[in-house]
C-alpha cells in the first residue's frame, strides 16, 4: 500500500472514531514516510502530528472504558480473594453433589482451576490498564517531535505557525489527561500566543484555547484569578463569533484577514496588528444554513460560558501558602489571640475548621462585655446556698422554743 492510501485510511478511520486502527496506520505510513525522507524531515511534521492526535484520542477512549469496567473489575478482584481464602470450596454448583466425597474432589479441582484462570484475567487486566498511561507517554513524545520540526519551519509561513499552535494545544490536552497542569499551563498559553497574533477574535479556536486554559489554571491552587480572566475571553470570543455571524446573516460583511506590509517600509507606517489567517473555521467559507446552525449552537455555548465565570467568580478564595505554613499560622493565630479577638480569627483560618469550632465553644460571641468566669460564679451560688441553709436553721430553733 503506498503512501497516500495509508494516509488515507487513517484519516477515515479516525474521523469514524476507530482511534486504535487509526494509529495502526499512522504508524505504517510513518514508517515509510521516514524511509523515504528520515527521521526529522520536514515532510513527517504533518504524519507526526496526525499520529500524535490518534495516540491521544485512542488512550483516552481506553482509559473511558476501562472506567466503565470498574464495577465488573471490583467484582472479578472479590471472587480472586475468595479463591485464595479458600472460598470457593462453598460454589460447587450442585448442592447435592457436595454430600458425595468423589463429586468434591471434581469440584475442588474444577474450581481452583477457575480461580486460577480469573487470577490470570485479573493479572492481565492490570497489563491493559497500563496501556492507556504507555500510550498517553507516546502522544506526548510524538507531538513533541512534530512541535520541534514546527519550530524549525515556522519562519517560512504563518501556516506552519498555526500548525506550531495546533501542536502546543494538543499537547496541553495531554498533559491535561496525565494531571501534569504546570506543562498543560505552559503548552496552552504557547499554543494561545501563536493563534491571537494569527486568527481573529471570532475564531473557535480563540474561543477553545481560552477555555482549556481556565479549566487548567482553575485546577492549579493559587490561579483562580488567571482561570476568570481566560473565560471571560473565552466568552468575548464567542460573543465576537455571534455577531459576526448575525452580520454575514444580513448581509453587512465579514472578517478578512489583514495583508502582510512591505517588510522594506523602514518608517514602519501601516503595521498590521490584525489577523493574518482566517483559520478553517471561518464563517466566510460556511454556508448560509450552516452559519444559522452555527448560530443557535453558540447561544447555548455562551450561556454555558457565562454560567461558568458565575461559578468561578462565585468560588472561595484559594488559600496561599503551603499547608504547613497554613498550619503553623493557624496554630500561632489559635496561641496568641484574645477571646474578643476570636470571631476575626476565625474568619482568617477558615480551612482550619477544628480549631474554628474549638475556638467558638470557648467563647461567647452573643455577649460583648466580660463575664464572671466559671469558677466566680459556682462560687456564688455555693454562698447562696450557705444563706439559705441558715435562714432554715435559724427557723427550726425559733420553732423549737
Amino acid at each position: 500500500m503506498s503512501l497516500e492510501d495509508t494516509i488515507e485510511h487513517a484519516k477515515r478511520a479516525f474521523a469514524l472514531k476507530k482511534y486504535e486502527q487509526s494509529v495502526e496506520h499512522y504508524a505504517s505510513a510513518l514508517e515509510i514516510a521516514t524511509k523515504k525522507y528520515g527521521e526529522k524531515a520536514s515532510e513527517t511534521a504533518d504524519l507526526y502530528f496526525a499520529y500524535g492526535q490518534a495516540l491521544l484520542e485512542n488512550a483516552i477512549a481506553q482509559s473511558s472504558v476501562l472506567g466503565k469496567q470498574e464495577p465488573d473489575d471490583a467484582l472479578l478482584e472479590d471472587n480472586t480473594d475468595a479463591a485464595n481464602s479458600g472460598a470457593f470450596l462453598s460454589f460447587s454448583g450442585d448442592v447435592d453433589d457436595e454430600h458425595t466425597g468423589e463429586d468434591v474432589a471434581v469440584d475442588l479441582f474444577a474450581e481452583a482451576q477457575k480461580a486460577a484462570d480469573e487470577l490470570d484475567a485479573a493479572e492481565e487486566q492490570d497489563d491493559d490498564e497500563a496501556e492507556p498511561e504507555d500510550d498517553f507517554n507516546a502522544a506526548w513524545e510524538v507531538l513533541d517531535l512534530a512541535r520541534a520540526i514546527y519550530e524549525k519551519q515556522q519562519d517560512g509561513s504563518d501556516e506552519v505557525k498555526l500548525k506550531l499552535a495546533d501542536t502546543y494545544i494538543t499537547l496541553g490536552d495531554v498533559s491535561l489527561e496525565t494531571e501534569k497542569f504546570d506543562q498543560a499551563i505552559t503548552d496552552y498559553s504557547a499554543g494561545l500566543s501563536l493563534k491571537t497574533d494569527l486568527l481573529p477574535l471570532s475564531s473557535r479556536q480563540i474561543a477553545e484555547a481560552h477555555y482549556k486554559l481556565s479549566i487548567v489554571l482553575d485546577l492549579t491552587s493559587g490561579r483562580l484569578g488567571d482561570a476568570i480572566v481566560h473565560a471571560e475571553r473565552a466568552l468575548d470570543s464567542v460573543e465576537a463569533r455571534l455577531a459576526e455571524l448575525r452580520d454575514a446573516l444580513s448581509g453587512q460583511g465579514l472578517v478578512k484577514p489583514e495583508q502582510p506590509q512591505n517588510k522594506e517600509d523602514v518608517k514602519g507606517k501601516g503595521k498590521a496588528t490584525g489577523p493574518r489567517l482566517l483559520g478553517d473555521d471561518a464563517i466566510v467559507r460556511m454556508t448560509k444554513s450552516q452559519m444559522e446552525a452555527e448560530e443557535k449552537e453558540l447561544q447555548g455555548l455562551r450561556e454555558d460560558l457565562a454560567l461558568k465565570v458565575e461559578e468561578l467568580k462565585t468560588s472561595p478564595n484559594e488559600p496561599t501558602g503551603s499547608a504547613p505554613e497554613m498550619a503553623a499560622k493557624a496554630l500561632d493565630a489559635e496561641l496568641n489571640s484574645t477571646p474578643a479577638a476570636a470571631p476575626a480569627a476565625s474568619t482568617e483560618v477558615h480551612d482550619l475548621t477544628g480549631l474554628v469550632k474549638k475556638k467558638k465553644k470557648n467563647v461567647d460571641t452573643n455577649d460583648a462585655t466580660p463575664t464572671p468566669t466559671n469558677g466566680a460564679v459556682k462560687r456564688k451560688a455555693e454562698d447562696d446556698g450557705d444563706d439559705a441553709q441558715s435562714d432554715k436553721k435559724a427557723k427550726l430553733e425559733d420553732a423549737a422554743s
